[in-house]
Formats: C-alpha cells, sequence, structure tokens
C-alpha cells in the first residue's frame, strides 16, 4: 500500500506543498478555507506527518540545536550573540532540554542532523544571504524538526523567526543622531553579506536621505566581522589622516566604538569635544568608558529567550500566535554625542 506523502495532501487539497507544511508546523498564517481542506484530506489519508510519526515512535532526544552559522570567534566574543545563547540555555533547561550547540556554517550542518536525527529543533543564529541548505528546505515543504531563525528576511518568510528589527532601530538611532545637529556623519560598519549588519546599514542610509545627507565615502569605513576591536584601531588610524572629518562616527558595535575612541584619542582627538561617537549593542562597559558610549540597548537575553519559547510551541504541536517576532532597541543616552547646535 502507498505511503501518503505532503505532495499527496497538496494535490488533494489543491495547495502547494509549502502550504500543508505551514500548516503542520503550525502556522495559523493560512487561510482559513485551505487550512481545513488540507485537515480534511490529511484526516481522510490518514496521513502522518514526518514530525507526528516521530514523536509518537518515542524517539524525541530532549535536545535542540543552536546553529552558530557565523565565524565562532565572532560568536564567543559577541555580547549579544552570549546573552542571546544564555536566554535560549536559561528556557532550555527550566523546559527540561539540553541546549547542543553546533559550530558550523548550515549548509554542512542542517543536512547532517536531518539525516541522523540528533536533536528535536533547531535554533539558528547569524544568518547571511542565500543560505542554500534553508532555501532548498522551503521549496520541498520543510523539514522533519521545526527550525527558528534569529533573524529575518523576505527570502527566508517560510520560517518561525525571532529577530531585532536592525533597520528600523538603525533608522531610530540615525535620526536621533540627525535631530542632535549633525550632519557630517561617518559610519564604522562590517561585512554587508551578514543579514542583521545589511538592515542595519539600509536604516542608516535611509535616516541619511530623509535627512537630506549625502553620504561621503571616504568617511565609510568597513570591516571583516572576525576583526573585533582592531577594526575600531584601524578605522581610527585611517581616520586621523582625513583631509575633512565628519562630527559624529556611528559604529556597528560598542566593542568596535571603544576602540575606535581610544585610537582616535591617542592622535590628540577628545570625544565628544572634536568628534562624537556611538555604538550599538549596550555592552557593561560602554557605562564605564571615558566618556560614556551614547549607544543603543538590543536584548539578547530576551530575544534568547523567546526563540526558545516558539521553538517549545512548534515542538509541542501549537499554533504560534506571531510567526516573526521583532524587537525594538532603546536608545541610551550619554556623554559620548554632543549635540550641535
Amino acid at each position: 500500500m502507498k505511503t501518503t506523502t505532503i505532495s499527496d495532501i497538496a494535490g488533494i487539497a489543491g495547495v502547494s506543498k509549502s502550504t500543508v507544511s505551514r500548516v503542520l508546523t503550525g502556522n495559523s498564517f493560512v487561510n482559513g478555507l485551505k487550512k481545513t481542506r488540507i485537515l480534511k484530506a490529511i484526516e481522510e489519508t490518514g496521513y502522518v506527518p514526518k514530525l507526528a510519526a516521530r514523536s509518537l515512535r518515542g524517539s524525541r532526544t530532549k535536545t535542540i540545536g543552536v546553529i552558530l552559522n557565523l565565524d565562532p570567534d565572532y560568536h564567543f566574543s559577541d555580547f549579544v550573540s552570549m546573552e542571546t545563547l544564555r536566554g535560549i540555555s536559561s528556557s532550555a533547561q527550566k523546559s527540561g532540554y539540553r541546549v547542543s550547540v553546533i559550530i558550523e556554517p548550515c549548509t554542512a550542518a542542517i543536512p547532517t542532523i536531518l539525516r541522523d536525527k540528533s536533536v528535536d529543533g533547531l535554533i539558528v543564529m547569524g544568518l547571511k544571504e542565500k543560505e542554500e541548505a534553508l532555501l532548498s528546505l522551503a521549496e520541498t515543504g520543510g523539514s522533519e524538526i521545526p527550525i527558528v531563525l534569529l533573524n529575518y528576511s523576505q527570502e527566508y518568510k517560510y520560517f518561525p523567526s525571532v529577530s531585532f528589527s536592525n533597520e528600523e532601530n538603525a533608522f531610530d538611532f540615525a535620526m536621533y543622531v540627525i535631530s542632535m545637529g549633525h550632519e557630517d556623519i561617518g559610519l564604522i560598519d562590517s561585512s554587508r553579506d551578514v543579514l542583521a549588519v545589511a538592515n542595519r546599514n539600509h536604516g542608516i542610509l535611509r535616516a541619511l536621505q530623509e535627512g537630506g545627507i549625502n553620504p561621503t565615502p571616504e568617511w565609510y569605513f568597513e570591516y571583516s566581522i572576525i576583526s573585533g576591536m582592531e577594526a575600531g584601531k584601524r578605522a581610527a588610524s585611517s581616520f586621523v589622516k582625513l583631509d575633512r572629518t565628519p562630527t559624529v562616527v556611528i559604529t556597528s558595535e560598542d566593542d568596535i566604538a571603544l576602540s575606535f575612541i581610544a585610537g582616535i584619542s591617542s592622535a590628540g582627538l577628545r570625544v565628544p569635544e572634536d568628534i562624537s561617537v556611538v555604538g550599538v549593542d549596550n555592552i557593561p562597559m560602554s557605562k564605564y568608558s571615558n566618556p560614556p558610549l551614547t549607544t543603543e540597548k538590543v536584548d539578547g537575553y530576551h530575544r534568547g529567550l523567546t526563540a526558545f519559547k516558539m521553538l517549545k510551541s512548534l515542538l509541542d504541536g501549537e499554533d504560534l500566535k506571531e510567526k516573526h517576532i521583532k524587537i525594538r532597541s532603546v536608545i541610551v543616552e550619554r556623554d559620548s554625542l554632543k549635540k550641535i547646535s
């Protein structure tokens, strides 16, 4: 007797395989009539989804995997990444789950995990554009284990996600900087193939455009995401050689802001008297720097808690109230940003 497949259910219900998969993974954002047809087809055929079948066999591992998709040197030195892991681990432990941290790119990790069935669900941190392993799963109707992403983009909308509102957060922060009278704005940013960085960059450029400010290419410094605090010092070295300098530099991380301040200070420049500097993350050291750093607070711990809660709902077969959750940042005003009259 032929085993009923997800393709059979899609054909009977007159929908795509991805629509069937969205219903099976608990996504409530499927048209009511379509959802009814899918559920009726499942009932009539006796179809058992892979995830449900696995649960019935009692083969749950009580382990979730967290894929660190970017270079581990970055993840393990990044404050927000570590806070996110702390949030995931804390929430998982309370629910009786272990956490397996997988230090491999998605392209290598996901096929192995699906083959070995080593975890019950996955959380993916640090997405780049065009992650083929994820795009392939979306095209073929998903996987037998739920996957939650810690970044959002339109190309990955198939998967549930918990992310910072990177573009909106950066836009608001840049508009705040502009409201302080700054029109000559520099930027220290990391590789734009990382989704979070690309989205923040879009937000900043949109704010400049809305403020009628043309970006100045020589005031833009790009660095590798794994270069750490050295990037700030290198940017400072280039900055002090400029014939004309901006009144403020927006950096992509507090670590970079602090090392940039150290670099320009050693060249005799004062913050904020000669130049203002702002960061992102609100790391513990930012309030103790000289001067205390104006920054954005992004709550990695809350992101981790929320991501596990979403994954747990999927594992329990529950509908998601929201498929894509975005977390806003809070501007932390300190002394490194000067108001220009």
